[in-house]
């Protein structure tokens, strides 16, 4: 991050949930800034930046030279609400279920599912938002979900995701959830589009894997994910445990 931002931001007024501009100066390199300020998690809102998370530990990173944007390291694409509704019920969840979500980001599908059941397990890796999650009062697994296996965390009836896509991520990620499947528990997962007609072995593996399973893919429209900074096409991908 250049100097003259780096100086510009430590000029900003740490208030509550927010990073207020000084109301004395005028930042001449104020789009700079204010890039710096979305990247990082915030939203302009009169005369400063709204964050969800602690706002001091993202000052002190940005003045410490940290050019951040997690969302992009760690693949953070909130998922709509209305997408949300429609992956819950697509996973068929019921009062009695044991859901696990394996990527809860800020809690957009756990949302959804706490209206059904409490009984929700979430695994999050991003730190800002377990801290979130936390907040709302979550029981939160702070980890990388691709490290944890079914005999430290248990057997679910419904999985629903929104695993991160890149590099073929969000393959690794549904297989590996469906170690955790009881039999006769469905998965119910967003997903990138590049494996669907890939020709590298994986993404032709991951193809035949979900044909044995039964499985099915469902197309979504483009721009779903706009609001949450990306153009990314996606597709649902449903697979009930093979008994």
């Amino acid at each position: 991050m250049k100097q003259d931002v780096i100086e510009s931001i430590s000029k900003m007024i740490v208030n509550g949930n927010r990073l207020d501009l000084p109301q004395d100066e005028q930042f001449t390199n104020y789009p700079a800034v204010k890039k710096a300020m979305i990247a990082a998690g915030g939203k302009y809102n009169k005369s400063g930046f709204i964050f969800k998370g602690e706002v001091q530990p993202i000052k002190d990173r940005l003045i410490g030279g940290e050019s951040i944007n997690d969302k992009k390291k760690y693949q953070f694409f909130e998922t709509p609400n209305e997408l949300a509704i429609k992956i819950v019920g697509l996973a068929e969840v019921d009062s009695s279920d044991h859901v696990l979500e394996p990527s809860a980001g800020q809690g957009a599908i756990s949302d959804v599912v706490k209206q059904i059941t409490d009984n929700c397990t979430l695994v999050e890796l991003m730190n800002e938002n377990v801290q979130i999650l936390e907040q709302a009062g979550n029981d939160v697994i702070e980890s990388d979900f691709l490290k944890l296996d079914p005999n430290q965390i248990g057997m679910f009836d419904k999985i629903i995701a929104n695993p991160p896509f890149s590099n073929n991520q969000d393959i690794d990620h549904i297989k590996h959830m469906y170690q955790f499947l009881k039999p006769c528990g469905k998965l119910v997962s967003l997903a990138g589009r590049s494996w669907i007609h890939g020709s590298t072995k994986k993404q032709v593996a991951f193809r035949d894997w979900i044909d044995e399973m039964g499985g099915t893919i469902t197309e979504l429209e483009a721009g779903l994910f706009k609001q949450s900074g990306t153009n990314i096409r996606t597709v649902i991908v449903e697979i009930e445990h093979q008994q």
